[in-house]
């Protein structure tokens, strides 16, 4: 993929399908569930919002094929942002708009960097359990879904996010990294790899934040760089993890404890999430001796390998990544 310097709407744009924009599918959806009991409330989600887009929402925003519990974390999911949309639903619209302003924006910028042609495959959702990621629709083609709701909820800064989640979708296109490097048959590395990448990709497009925003969360910012060898050190123990259990059909434990958010702590030591942290300072030491353009372009295997010795210079030295 490569990017035009401009957008079409992505609201209405579902790759093919025939649903009406999601801010219109929403604005009916709440009119008809508002007062309604849950059990009701998701009847109507499904057939206003799932159905329209069901290829959509069972790969990407729910996973069902690597989610065996799927069902149940969006009966909860769900019940959690329906009382959030009596306070916020009215912003529905307003925040499609916002997000396709920002996608003009953001895709000049990117596009200085990797290119101008074709049209990105990102399209706006409804989703209580992510903001933006990557993933992959059945016949394989990736795509850019973007929850609209969580992304008001959060107050999100769209310049950092955007240039992120493009980068992801880019990196399908070209690498084959699919679903931000969580895939079967592919070890930590890689989304240690693959999720520092996105964020530096940030950093160089839409520069002037601190490491905090970059990360979307000012604990792991805040982390000092004399912590680096010993974090390296430990990633280097679970490098070699799957990403997906190939037992559970699920993100390993593993995978979780570097990469996943949550209300519980997964490691005592480090903020969730760490591992995008330290995915940042290994692309900045992979940074010293190769250009952006010549990062993002390693096949996984590659990328593998590279962040390995990268992690390897961190772990085994006081030197700190540079900014």
């Amino acid at each position: 993929m490569a990017l035009v310097a401009s957008f079409p709407a992505v609201a209405g744009s579902q790759l093919g399908d025939t649903a009406q924009p999601i801010d219109r599918s929403f604005t009916a959806f709440w009119q008809a569930a508002k007062d309604k009991p849950f059990t009701e409330q998701e009847a109507l989600w499904d057939k206003f919002i799932e159905e329209p887009r069901e290829a959509l929402y069972q790969s990407v925003v729910w996973e069902v094929r690597n989610n065996p519990n799927w069902k149940k974390l969006k009966d909860g999911a769900l019940k959690v942002r329906f009382d959030q949309y009596r306070n916020m639903g009215g912003d529905i619209p307003k925040g499609v708009r916002a997000i396709n302003t920002a996608l003009n924006v953001q895709a000049k910028r990117f596009a200085q960097y990797f290119g101008a042609s074709g049209q990105p495959r990102a399209v706006v959702v409804l989703a209580p359990q992510f903001d933006a990621k990557s993933g992959v629709l059945p016949n394989g083609t990736p795509v850019l879904a973007l929850a609209v709701d969580s992304l008001i909820l959060e107050k999100a800064q769209l310049d950092v996010i955007l240039p992120h989640e493009l980068f992801h979708l880019w990196d399908a296109e070209h690498s084959g990294i699919t679903n931000d490097g969580v895939m079967p048959d592919t070890h930590l590395l890689l989304p240690l790899y693959e999720e520092g990448l996105a964020t530096y990709v940030s950093t160089i497009v839409s520069p002037g934040h601190t490491d905090g925003e970059y990360l979307l969360q000012n604990d792991l910012g805040a982390l000092p760089d004399a912590r680096l060898p010993e974090v390296a050190k430990r990633f280097l123990q679970n490098a070699d993890v799957l990403t997906i259990d190939p037992v559970r059909h699920e993100a390993s434990k593993a995978f979780a404890r570097w990469f996943e958010s949550g209300q519980t702590a997964f490691q005592a030591d480090l903020p969730n999430r760490s591992g995008y942290w330290l995915g940042l300072h290994v692309v900045r030491v992979l940074a010293r001796n190769h250009t952006l353009n010549e990062i993002a372009s390693w096949s996984p295997r590659k990328a593998e390998t590279e962040t390995r010795a990268a992690l390897t210079v961190l772990a085994d030295s006081q030197q700190v990544s540079s900014r």
